[in-house]
């Protein structure tokens, strides 16, 4: 029960889809993501002696190579640790430690400065793929796992001094993929899942179904959070989904009414980590999805608040 095994059944059923994305850019089909994934997974052994239950961090920036490195990571049966990049580089060392890593990929590769890191694990560029020549080891698919094994180790920020690890296995993170189309909304092959969010969290998770379902992934050209940006993605891309939290939920909302923009091309929003005031959505009535997260269509949002003339 590899959860890589979903990217490759849909390398082998949608070889030419569209699949990952840099702002309106496409920059590989499912073919093509396969591919790369399966040259990275080589890299890993070959490479760097990466052996199934090994931990490997990302700690980065939104970027396609994201992805690739995330199902890398499970298609050798390894253990993904991301990490928020909004933390101090003291901070993600401390899980780089408790986590027990032994690679850690981040954005140049010269994020931790000498002897901060553990000397059992490395720093790596996340553009770092080796050479085709090095590489001998790439595995065809992925590396048999069960139901209980590991694949995803979240450290989520805590009141105490340090962050709280929670473990997800491949088991867990299936059902919590399946979940995804009774409990908040059907994703097709057309759609598109952006990533406007760290996907070190919600928003990486959100990928798992959109991979399984052979749709498309964008990651904006400012990798994170511009409402103008995300409203010419979603004009342009059509029918995407993305995650954003209360306080961005709100500011494009009241962007999109100062802009009179109707949310045209936007198919769901995922809005989580805290309750919603009344006033946040015009009156719309959310379903309430698990605890504090909610699943809505935020186009109707978004139509009520551009036409609300009463708005300055």
């Amino acid at each position: 029960m590899n959860i890589a095994n979903w990217l490759d059944e849909a390398g082998v059923r949608y070889p030419n889809h569209p699949a990952l994305f840099e702002g309106r850019q496409q920059v590989a089909n499912y073919g093509a993501f396969v591919a790369l994934v399966r040259h990275r997974a080589g890299y890993l052994i070959d490479g760097h002696g990466i052996a199934p239950g090994d931990r490997v961090a990302l700690f980065m920036k939104n970027c396609c190579e994201y992805l690739e490195l995330l199902y890398a990571i499970w298609w050798v049966g390894a253990v993904a640790v991301p990490i928020n990049c909004k933390l101090h580089p003291v901070e993600a060392n401390w899980i780089v430690d408790n986590a027990q890593v032994r690679l850690i990929f981040t954005d140049g590769g010269e994020v931790f400065t000498r002897g901060l890191l553990p000397q059992t694990c490395r720093e790596l560029d996340r553009e770092d793929m080796g050479t085709h020549a090095s590489i001998t080891s790439a595995p065809d698919t992925p590396c048999p796992r069960r139901a209980n094994d590991l694949a995803w180790l979240f450290y989520t920020s805590d009141t105490a001094e340090y962050s709280t690890g929670m473990k997800l296995s491949h088991g867990d993170l299936v059902a919590l993929a399946l979940r995804y189309s009774t409990d908040v909304d059907s994703v097709e092959v057309g759609d598109a899942v952006v990533y406007a969010a760290p996907m070190s969290h919600c928003a990486g998770l959100y990928s798992l179904i959109h991979v399984h379902r052979g749709a498309r992934h964008v990651v904006p050209e400012s990798r994170g959070f511009d409402a103008d940006e995300l409203f010419g993605l979603a004009s342009r891309l059509g029918n995407i989904t993305l995650f954003v939290t209360p306080t961005l939920f709100t500011y494009l909302v009241e962007r999109a009414r100062r802009q009179g923009y109707d949310g045209e091309g936007i198919k769901t929003a995922i809005y989580g980590d805290a309750p919603m005031c009344p006033t946040d959505g015009h009156g719309a009535q959310p379903r309430n999805i698990r605890g504090d997260i909610l699943g809505t269509e935020l186009r109707l949002w978004l139509k009520a608040s551009a036409n609300d003339i009463c708005v300055p």
